[in-house]
């Protein structure tokens, strides 16, 4: 296994980098001096094999040029500037004193410019991929003191920066993030968020909030490399969809309708702008199929909305556009197979859609949304009536700065007083969709993962904050299963 060592920044250069990114992305930051400057620039991968590039400017400001070595391009605007309220507590009544712009980028060569912003595009085939997910600080607090609050300026209780800066040193192909990039959504206790307050910490679902919970400490990864963005539950139109819309969602821009978290009207498939899955193609050792399951209700009966299975069958679909023999992983923030489900939980849309669906060539099923990294594989003829060809592996990716499963007192992960407690090696009994587990892993870590091609494989480091390898990963060619290293 070849050292990362030759492509990691110098010590100094990364520990600094990462104070200043750190200090950053506590609090929201302050208008620049030249208001015509690019606030934030990246490159993304969409729908029918687009790559756009993007930038977030100030409201009255033009959109950019997007420079190439031997061409510049006019970028179009995305989403104007909007102040609609004051309650930011309201997903639906947010303010962006932003526009955001788009343009095509590809036949612009390995490297393009967005004002200071450099930003590299596709290479032909990626072999170093990075994977982060369920980012946020976590700040929800109702006017009772009820809720989570996580130190937005302490950059060990929240080490997003830090694993950005992390990720960036080791020069990256492509990045992939497994969804929940807002999570600052309510403070509302006067006793509990007084000091938040008097600190200029940002809470909002509008762009101060979008801004310090994830442009501003992503920064240096956004420009690293292009990236691939999944959404998450926190997403959705009834909390941080807006911004979703605005800025990274794949298809174009359209304002989320008025919806109430934990409603009648709360956000559903049907009514979340949804979109429809799609296909990247990464060259011969890799296609990504990208799944919008925000709304997707992982605790509802599959038999109670037929329709979710329904539609999530036809987002499915975009697996047509793989060759038979290139090796594919599905992105769905929400996992197939969770081993939060307990076994009595009876199936539910995604994996009921999944059934008789995903091709011989499906490998692995690529998540975010519980807090922690956890992996499950199956035996290859443990369900052959709904997967002929085998179940593809379970590993989920999120634990890249939100608060850890093993610090929240509501999950099964929790460890109170003893770290480590709550990890483990093997899996669990529950059965999932009828299947247990043959083997699997649960960390409950800070974290990210650097997958590499070697041979016919995809080796896995799994990285701390600090970009230091906590254990390693591999899943080869054709196996359907992510073995790791359960770490020292």
């Amino acid at each position: 296994m070849k050292s990362l060592a030759p492509r990691r920044l110098a010590a100094p250069r990364l520990l600094g980098f990462v104070a200043i990114s750190i200090a950053l992305a506590g609090c929201a930051t302050a208008p620049s001096s030249d208001p015509g400057r690019v606030i934030n620039a990246w490159v993304q991968y969409g729908p029918d094999g687009t790559v756009s590039a993007r930038a977030i400017m100030r409201a009255g400001q033009p959109c950019p040029m997007l420079e190439g070595v031997t061409e510049k391009r006019p970028m179009q605007l995305r989403a104007a500037a909007s102040a609609r309220g004051a309650d930011s507590r309201q997903a639906f009544n947010p303010d962006f004193n932003v526009i955001s712009c788009e343009t095509e980028a590809r036949g612009l060569g390995t490297t393009v410019r967005i004002g200071e912003h450099e930003l590299r595009l596709p290479v032909e085939t990626p072999r170093r991929i990075v994977i982060v997910g369920d980012t946020g600080c976590n700040i929800k607090i109702d006017n009772k003191g009820n809720g989570t609050l996580q130190n937005c300026r302490n950059g060990e209780e929240w080490p997003w920066a830090r694993i950005a800066a992390s990720a960036t040193a080791l020069q990256p192909d492509l990045v992939i993030h497994s969804g929940d990039y807002h999570y600052r959504e309510q403070c509302d206790d006067p006793a509990r968020c007084a000091a938040l307050r008097a600190a200029n910490v940002a809470v909002s679902y509008g762009w101060e909030g979008w801004n310090a919970d994830f442009f501003t400490p992503a920064a240096p990864l956004l420009a690293a490399a292009p990236w691939v963005f999944v959404r998450g539950n926190h997403e959705n139109c009834d909390r941080g969809g807006e911004g979703w819309m605005r800025f990274l969602a794949p298809q174009g821009y359209s304002a989320c309708p008025r919806q109430l978290y934990r409603t009648d009207s709360r956000s559903r498939l049907e009514t979340n702008h949804t979109a429809p899955g799609y296909y990247v193609n990464l060259g011969k050792p890799l296609g990504l199929l990208v799944l919008d399951t925000g709304a997707y209700e992982d605790w509802r009966p599959a038999e109670e909305v037929p329709e979710d299975v329904s539609l999530l069958r036809q987002h499915l679909g975009a697996l047509s556009q793989a060759g038979e023999s290139q090796p594919v992983w599905v992105l769905t923030h929400k996992p197939v197979w969770n081993e939060l489900i307990k076994q009595e939980t009876p199936t539910t849309a995604l994996p009921a859609a999944t059934r008789s669906t995903l091709p011989e060539n499906v490998e692995m099923i690529l998540s975010g949304h519980v807090h922690a990294l956890s992996t499950l594989n199956f035996e290859h003829g443990a369900d052959k009536e709904q997967y002929p060809t085998g179940r593809p592996a379970q590993v989920i990716v999120g634990a890249s700065g939100t608060l850890l499963e093993a610090q929240d007192p509501k999950s099964p992960y929790f460890e109170g007083k003893k770290p480590g407690s709550k990890e483990r090696k093997a899996t669990s009994p529950y059965l999932h969709d009828g299947v247990r587990a043959e083997s699997g892993l649960v960390l409950n870590r800070f974290s990210f993962l650097l997958l590499e091609r070697e041979d016919q494989q995809w080796v896995g480091h799994l990285m701390d904050p600090n970009g230091r390898k906590l254990t390693t990963c591999a899943i080869a060619d054709g196996s359907k299963q992510m073995r790791c290293d359960f770490p020292n």
